[in-house]
């Protein structure tokens, strides 16, 4: 009886823990993937004020999304430059009438069942410039 018992927890356990750790990986990848979105929003937002430029854009979205992002750094980096693809990159463009804010990369996975170096993330934002007529 005691050796029934113990093979069924034997070959229960391995499920039961890649359940519960694959409930947390998606749980932090989904927190990442919001306050991804939330970075690349405030971070247009503050581009589309009268006076600010994608460098506000940038530097916004950089700050407002660091602190949420674990394991990993984000930088300024656009696709299509020369440099280095960083893990996580925040790209803004000015659009004339717009601003357009995104972000990408790979975040790391905290239980490595995923391969191919971690968790996709992508955030697409575009928020209209203010306009003041006199």
């Amino acid at each position: 009886m005691r050796g029934t018992a113990l093979m069924e927890f034997a070959l229960a356990w391995p499920i039961a823990l890649l359940l519960v750790l694959g409930g947390v990986e998606t749980a932090v990848w989904g927190s990442e993937v919001f306050a991804a979105r939330s970075a690349a929003l405030a971070g247009a937002r503050a581009g589309a004020v009268a006076g600010a430029d994608v460098g506000v854009a940038v530097e916004v979205t950089l700050r407002t999304l660091s602190p949420s992002l674990v394991g990993v750094a984000a930088s300024a980096w656009c696709p299509g430059e020369s440099r280095p693809l960083p893990a996580v990159w925040v790209c803004a463009r000015d659009l004339g009438s717009a601003i357009q804010v995104d972000v990408g990369g790979v975040v790391p996975a905290l239980v490595p069942i995923v391969h191919e170096g971690g968790l996709p993330l992508h955030a697409h934002v575009v928020v209209q410039k203010e306009a003041f007529a006199p």
